[in-house]
């Protein structure tokens, strides 16, 4: 089985080189499909002994290549200013490789370990070409829709013991929740449920496509985090459906059906016999399942990762503006690998990597893209409003989540999440496709104002 995954993988890899050039968007869909599955797809090359290669790999670190090439191949539209959403996504891809070169320079096999976490940049390179028409942002959100609904598929036969993914074998011992199948966080991407439940709410305020698929959405969604008892997820979940209160009518009804909503769930899962809550009270396995206290989180994983940060750049403070690269490693907790070149925190992540540079680019691109978003979503242009409200509900959940988990450091995660911070950018051009309006390149700027007047209603 395992031979024949990675022969497989091989195949596609082989596959996507004349598609960067015939078809480039297969490349880029087929690249999204492998990145979200890169940890069950790398686990079985693995066990096939990498076909020769010294290191683990998985077709994405091909195919994240391929992707950027084919961004050459995609007309894009050079009809509008880069407004600052662009500019900051286009800093974060270049701040990304260059600090992959310096890891490659300064720690050359810990660098090239880590060297997923810039694929993001091939990904971010490619949508801002792409993205440019409705047709093909629509066709994006489709395709979401389909990829978290397989995804979720997994995640079933991964909670219920029908299926063990190979990254996930030596976890089998960990059960918290109450039903057979471990949890499946390390095969799969929780928080890309965010995204399921944001569009089903974008649909449903927006009222766009049938009621009846968008709530499907939303029950997937919440299952499928509620499967993954991942904390934090919890959290950036109460957020969104408290910011997703400012685009609804009848503000006090929507709490009142919430409500309902979540004694549902309490119900169906006391049906099943499966305690959702049981993350809350777990130390990680050793006994104790009392909440946590401030000393157990100063002196655990996350707590010291802050005390890291600052203590590496005592050491090395000419890094300060420009990070000390990808693979740069720092201490674990106690009884954990020594050192490591992971931050669960986002924003840890880019300081440590890009520097003060990196996480002020990342800050700003949060606040623009919800600043964005939220205009779009209470404007009265069709589908536009969609768009903002979907994106507005997700990155203000992923704001909140990367405090605990990397987002665009995630190197699964980020190549699907930025492309909705590119459709954000990208909104003239997307307005003109709506509307049926012809660009003129030789009047840029006129164009822009009717864009910025036509959203101002």
């Amino acid at each position: 089985m395992a031979t024949l995954v990675a022969v497989l993988c091989v195949i596609t890899i082989a596959l996507c080189v004349p598609l960067v050039v015939l078809k480039p968007k297969w490349v880029f869909y087929i690249f999204l499909v492998v990145a979200t599955f890169n940890s069950i797809l790398a686990g079985y090359i693995n066990q096939a002994g990498n076909l020769g290669l010294p290191l683990t790999w998985a077709p994405a670190d091909f195919i994240a290549w391929l992707t950027l090439f084919a961004a050459l191949f995609v007309h894009g539209e050079k009809h509008f200013r880069s407004g600052v959403i662009k500019k900051c996504i286009a800093i974060l891809a270049l701040l990304s490789v260059l600090s992959l070169v310096q890891g490659m320079l300064m720690y050359p096999r810990d660098a090239l370990t880590h060297s997923r976490v810039v694929h993001f940049a091939a990904a971010a390179v490619f949508s801002l070409r792409y993205f440019t028409d409705y047709s093909r942002v629509k066709g994006f959100f489709r395709f979401c829709v389909v990829l978290l609904l397989v995804m979720f598929v997994f995640h079933i036969v991964i909670r219920f013991g029908i299926y063990t993914a190979p990254i996930a074998e030596a976890d089998r011992n960990v059960e918290i929740g109450g039903l057979v199948g471990e949890r499946g966080t390390r095969a799969l991407i929780p928080m890309l449920y965010l995204v399921l439940i944001s569009m089903a709410i974008g649909r449903l305020v927006s009222k766009v496509g049938f009621f009846i698929v968008s709530v499907v959405m939303l029950m997937v969604g919440l299952a499928g985090i509620a499967l993954s008892e991942t904390r934090s997820t919890y959290g950036a979940l109460a957020i969104l459906f408290m910011a997703s209160l400012i685009f609804m009518k009848g503000r006090i009804k929507n709490v009142i059906l919430y409500m309902f909503m979540g004694m549902f769930a309490l119900y169906a899962a006391s049906l099943i016999h499966f305690d959702f809550m049981a993350r809350f009270r777990s130390d990680g396995g050793q006994g104790d399942y009392s909440m946590p206290t401030y000393y157990q989180w100063r002196h655990g994983w996350r707590g010291i990762e802050y005390e890291t940060i600052a203590s590496s750049f005592k050491k090395e403070p000419y890094f300060v503006l420009t990070g000390r690269g990808v693979g740069a490693m720092h201490p674990a907790p106690k009884g954990v690998t020594p050192l490591v070149a992971f931050y669960h925190s986002e924003y840890l992540g880019w300081l440590d990597r890009c520097g003060i540079i990196g996480l002020a680019a990342v800050l700003v691109l949060y606040f623009a893209c919800l600043w964005r978003s939220f205009v779009l979503a209470r404007s009265n242009i069709p589908y536009l409003d969609y768009f903002g409200i979907t994106s507005f509900l997700l990155i203000i959940a992923l704001a909140a989540d990367g405090f605990f988990h990397p987002i665009l450091s995630h190197y699964r995660a980020a190549s699907l999440l930025v492309c909705f911070a590119v459709i954000t950018a990208n909104w003239p051009e997307i307005y003109l496709s709506i509307t049926g309006e012809e660009a003129k390149v030789e009047q840029p700027q006129q164009q822009e104002q009717e864009a910025e007047l036509a959203l101002s209603y």
